[in-house]
């Protein structure tokens, strides 16, 4: 009968300590979650949406170059020294941010493609900086494009870390529940072998 019992506080000093054990390793678990959520965030926010919002810029600045040279007014080759230093101005906050090995690609293209305008405008090659220019566009929405998908995929990365989460949390829950009723059921029939054995030490009186 001792021996039961001790078997049975042994056992449930085991499951104590298991709850524990369980409860700390979830909350590491729900820090390092929480630290790959907020990075994944940080990245859709810095290296997605606000480079889109570069790209916009530059989109701009192309506009510009392409509307003087299309209406043929004076002081283009001024007016396009002004727009190509807005551009640098924007490639350097843009080349600060995380980029992908395809956008990398894009990226120097387009720059390329700005120092060739450069070139082209200061030989007074009107005709070479409108084509020039018109490629540059055509990259930017190429990046365009890279920075919907690179978002979606960012997205997608959180949704997945969320829904991991979830599914942790239920089956550690489950994990608990089932360790309490254990732990009550080896209570409860601790107090049934002692109702059992008081009655016996009574008739021996």
């Amino acid at each position: 009968m001792w021996t039961f019992a001790i078997k049975q506080k042994m056992t449930a000093a085991v499951l104590l300590f298991a709850v524990i054990v369980l409860v700390m390793l979830t909350n590491m678990r729900e820090q390092r979650a929480a630290k790959r959520i907020s990075t994944a965030v940080t990245s859709l926010y810095e290296d997605r949406l606000v480079v889109a919002q570069y790209i916009l810029q530059l989109s701009k600045q192309m506009d510009g170059i392409i509307f003087v040279l299309e209406k043929e007014e004076t002081e283009i080759v001024t007016q396009i020294n002004n727009y190509l230093e807005e551009v640098a101005a924007i490639t350097a906050l843009y080349e600060k941010t995380t980029l992908t090995e395809t956008e990398r690609i894009n990226f120097e293209r387009f720059k390329k493609l700005c120092q060739t305008i450069s070139l082209n405008n200061k030989d007074g090659d009107r005709s070479a900086v409108l084509s020039t220019a018109r490629d540059a566009e055509d990259t930017l929405q190429t990046l365009s494009s890279i920075q919907v998908e690179e978002g979606k995929n960012k997205l997608d990365e959180v949704l997945d870390m969320t829904y991991f989460s979830n599914l942790f949390s239920y089956l550690e829950l489950v994990i608990l529940i089932v360790i309490a009723v254990i732990i009550q059921a080896l209570v409860f029939a601790s107090k049934t072998i002692r109702s059992i054995k008081k009655p016996g030490n009574e008739n021996l009186n």
